[in-house]
């Protein structure tokens, strides 16, 4: 089983790359650290999962997101019981953020920024849950974030980068599926879970046009 960049990197010399102009150890390095950070964006997995505390300043909208936020999840309020709720940049200038103070209810994402609405009126917190960034790889003894079982889905995402610079497009074509289909794998197995919800059996419900019955 693969554990570190260096095993990743050299499994995927040993599909036949050489360490030449086109594909080098060097170039494979960096479509692993692509290939990390690509999965992270696709699939909301625990292990680039984060919470950051946000205590909020009276009269203060505007506030820097975490250095190594990639994406958001959600925003929760613990005094409110309640998420805020996200809007885009044309929504939130309309609602003239500078006008009205009081608990937020709502955000955007504008830069490297958090902005609020309302403007906080108390020192409470929130929790920020967001996406990260994977740290980037450098040495061989390295371990990238990702799950060490799916640690194939950098090599796959590699390989396929490696004979797409070879200009073997079939190839290319061949692994940028298989890592999709991997992906896909990989999703379904971090992002579902939750087992206590109920199950259906197919057949057994009646009614609305649906045959299962919850158990």
């Amino acid at each position: 089983m693969l554990e570190t960049f260096g095993e990743v990197v050299n499994e995927v010399l040993n599909f036949g790359f050489n360490d030449g102009p086109q594909v080098n150890r060097k170039r494979i390095e960096q479509w692993v650290n692509e290939a990390q950070k690509q999965v992270a964006r696709e699939v909301e997995a625990p292990e680039f999962q984060s919470t950051e505390n946000l205590t909020m300043i009276q009269g203060t909208w505007k506030y820097p997101l975490p250095a190594d936020f990639l994406r958001m999840q959600d925003i929760y309020y613990p005094e409110l019981v309640a998420r805020l709720r996200p809007l885009d940049l044309q929504q939130y200038d309309m609602s003239a953020p500078a006008k009205f103070e009081g608990p937020p209810e709502m955000y955007t994402l504008y830069a490297n920024e958090l902005w609020l609405f309302p403007t906080p009126n108390s020192t409470e917190t929130l929790e920020v849950r967001y996406i990260k960034t994977a740290p980037v790889l450098k040495n061989e003894s390295d371990v990238p974030l990702l799950d060490k079982d799916y640690l194939f889905l950098l090599t796959d995402y590699a390989i396929q980068r490696a004979f797409a610079a070879e200009d073997d497009l079939e190839a290319s074509a061949a692994w940028r599926t298989r890592y999709k289909e991997d992906l896909d794998a990989y999703a379904t197995d971090k992002q579902r879970r939750d087992v206590d919800r109920p199950r259906v059996l197919d057949g057994s419900w009646t009614g609305s046009g649906y045959g299962g019955r919850v158990i």
